[in-house]
């Protein structure tokens, strides 16, 4: 088994066809065609259908593409870091963020990444933990920061570290009709919008109304834009559940309801691959993410000792 071999097999499936995959590759189709065969020699395993209507994988190709793309993803990550030691390539860092990490934690540290970190260049990948698993375990992205997930505890596969809890309110537009309510049971027959979801399974709604032994929710409105989330909760009678950083900047528009029941903090976290270290710019990157994390932190507790509502 061979990394060209290896590296035919990913492009066909990315591509979706051998003219595809040959084009990407700078190969004529009958020597893509080669790498694959040599592969499922190799292997003693049929890696490819190859029908009329084009070719998918076997399920034996299914199982293979994933170890494929985590051992070329890692060579790739070792020579870039192998080259930096040597001064020849500016330093990369891919990360993935749901959008509360991104705006909250990487873009106010990216200044000072760049004093420590000469020339580099950051790629963020926006999305919750369950979009961005797969990209983490085959080694795309060094880490993750996102909500950790209902019941995340480290496993074989991930190292779950939390950085900031921030408290989730039940918002609505200025001067909405249930302005006043402080009960969930007075929201049940409301009309909700939901973001991106924070599992596979629910949104962080749907999640809620069960902790609380309630009807499912009626969710009129999914959207995985923040900007739209904030857009259409101002200007209907969508109810939403959000973190203050992602409304407080709007007070003509969003207002949170004095909802008394217990809602479970959103708890942010860095995502690692267990066992597998970071490369020396994304330790450097982490250090800054936990420092601002505490910084943070201490201002909320600040606000809290002074009474200020709607702080982490």
């Amino acid at each position: 088994m061979k990394i060209h071999q290896l590296n035919a097999l990913i492009a066909l499936v990315d591509e979706g066809s051998i003219r595809g995959a040959a084009r990407v590759l700078g190969l004529t189709q009958p020597a893509l065609g080669a790498r694959i065969a040599e592969l499922e020699q190799d292997l003693g395993a049929t890696l490819v259908n190859r029908t009329a209507r084009g070719t998918t994988l076997t399920a034996a190709g299914r199982a293979l593409l994933v170890h494929a793309r985590t051992i070329t993803n890692h060579i790739r990550r070792a020579e870039a870091e192998m080259a930096q030691i040597n001064s020849r390539a500016v330093a990369s860092i891919a990360i993935g963020a749901s959008p509360l990490a991104a705006t909250e934690l990487v873009g106010p540290i990216f200044t000072s990444l760049q004093s420590n970190v000469i020339g580099v260049h950051l790629s963020v990948t926006e999305g919750q933990f369950h979009d961005l698993a797969s990209y983490l375990r085959e080694g795309g992205l060094e880490f993750i920061l996102a909500q950790i997930p209902p019941g995340g505890k480290d496993t074989r596969a991930f190292h779950f570290e939390e950085l900031i809890a921030y408290p989730l309110r039940v918002v609505g537009r200025k001067n909405h009709p249930l302005a006043d309510c402080r009960h969930l049971t007075d929201l049940t027959g409301s009309a909700w919008i939901v973001g991106a979801a924070t599992s596979k399974n629910r949104s962080t709604v749907e999640e809620l109304f069960l902790e609380h032994s309630l009807p499912p929710p009626r969710i009129d409105m999914h959207c995985d834009a923040i900007t739209c989330v904030q857009a259409s909760i101002a200007e209907s009678n969508l109810l939403g559940l959000l973190v203050p950083p992602l409304y407080e900047h709007l007070p003509d528009r969003i207002a949170a309801l004095p909802i008394e029941d217990r809602i479970r903090p959103l708890r942010l976290g860095l995502i690692t691959l267990a066992g597998v270290p970071l490369s020396p710019e994304a330790q450097i990157l982490t250090e800054l993410i936990r420092e601002r994390s505490r910084k943070l932190a201490n201002v909320s507790a600040a606000k809290r000792r002074r009474g200020t509502p709607g702080t982490p």
